[in-house]
């Protein structure tokens, strides 16, 4: 790199780090207590539940008109990154504000809708401000704040949480803050302007799914991988929070269980996976990963016992160190530089489309059985993306 590309590498570096603190907190907040709030204070019935859960990928379908109106407006895409997390923060208030579970509902959906759509745009910056060889190595760090402040907020807040559920609007509040200084944290990344020359309209960015077929077939194999391992996280909430289901764990436990597991597991593992992704072929990285969400979901649905369940969660936070770094960047090994940000909203915006239809769909499943056959659809759903992703192995586009 010359010398303004590595000063451009390292102002990114040092705002990353600034930035995944906040990041984690938010993150953890989102991951535990907006269904928590829902089942125990509101006491929302399962379709509201649904919505909640799915709030964040339905912010995803939204990933390439908002990628497209920033490029309309010739945005820096880590501007677009501050306003996206000051809309969060305000409706995150919204939140706290509301009186009812309709109103609730709303602004978190809405709050974490608005959140998510910093993905493509920071994917960009990472295209161009890090090297091909140094991407997965330079997030990890991040990623490891991320992980370990998460970890400090879920327990915190489950214990706040058990001495008070009202608490939850404390919990909130502190929130907002953090997407503020998110918001603070990316505005100052070195980025380019967007141009439409490059980020098309959203139907250009989805005819990428058939002109680039190597793109489509792995977005397809993806699909069912995120399907099996989707449908099952909130019937986690459920499996341990509903008596019916012989755990009926306190707030404390399933924050525990649910997110400070898993997190340390991900910070434990994200250095590892982060250089696995520079050196390793594709499909060893992602299969491997893959096996490691079989063995999760293969474990929790079919026990009680506490100790079982916090291997299972680890074994999901050893997939999640890999699979933030993974499915965060791994558009970059087949994208154009220049296309890296369409390509990664169109992926969000499929992520999307399934996590929006996976809590109905475990939803659905366990109205009419039990948390255990939506666990044997989830590990028949990722079984067959595994043998999806194992055809590519000899496509000469995933070469490490």
């Amino acid at each position: 790199m010359s010398t303004p590309e590595r000063n451009d590498a390292e102002a990114t570096y040092r705002r990353d780090k600034w930035r995944a603190p906040f990041q984690g907190i938010l993150e953890a907040g989102w991951q535990a207590f907006p269904l928590l709030i829902a089942i125990r204070y509101f006491e929302a019935p399962e379709t509201v539940k649904a919505f909640i859960a799915g709030a964040g990928p339905v912010g995803f379908l939204l990933t390439p008109l908002t990628l497209f109106l920033a490029a309309r407006l010739a945005a820096r895409p880590s501007y677009a990154c501050a306003v996206v997390f000051v809309m969060s923060a305000a409706l995150i208030l919204g939140a706290i504000l509301a009186s009812n579970l309709l109103l609730f509902t709303l602004c978190i959906i809405a709050s974490q809708m608005a959140m998510v759509q910093h993905g493509p745009l920071m994917v960009q910056v990472y295209t161009m401000n890090y090297g091909a060889h140094e991407r997965g190595r330079r997030v990890t760090t991040p990623l490891m704040l991320t992980a370990g402040f998460s970890v400090g907020f879920a327990w915190l807040g489950g214990e706040v949480l058990d001495l008070d559920l009202l608490n939850y609007k404390y919990l909130f509040g502190f929130m907002a803050l953090c997407a503020l200084a998110c918001a603070c944290a990316v505005r100052g990344v070195p980025s380019a302007p967007l141009s439409t020359k490059h980020v098309g309209n959203p139907w250009q960015s989805f005819s990428l799914i058939w002109k680039d077929r190597l793109f489509g077939f792995i977005l397809s194999a993806w699909m069912l991988l995120g399907l099996g391992n989707l449908i099952t996280i909130p019937i986690r909430v459920e499996y341990l929070a509903n008596p019916a289901f012989g755990i009926n764990a306190n707030n404390a436990t399933i924050a525990l269980l649910l997110v400070v597991v898993p997190a340390l597991a991900r910070l434990a593992s994200t250095k590892f996976w982060g250089r696995r992704f520079d050196q390793l072929h594709f499909v060893t990285t992602r299969n491997s990963l893959n096996l490691c969400f079989f063995l999760s979901i293969a474990l929790f649905f079919f026990t009680t016992n506490v100790w079982l369940l916090a291997i299972a969660m680890a074994f999901q936070g050893i997939a999640m160190g890999g699979g933030k770094i993974f499915w965060g960047l791994w558009v970059t090994k087949i994208a154009p530089p220049e296309k890296a940000s369409a390509y990664m909203s169109i992926h969000m915006a499929l992520t999307g489309f399934r996590g929006t239809l996976a809590p109905f769909l475990g939803y659905w499943i366990l109205a009419s059985s039990s948390p255990a056959l939506v666990a044997w659809v989830g590990l028949a759903l990722i079984a067959a993306a595994i043998l999806l992703f194992q055809t590519l192995r000899r496509h000469a586009r995933l070469t490490t």
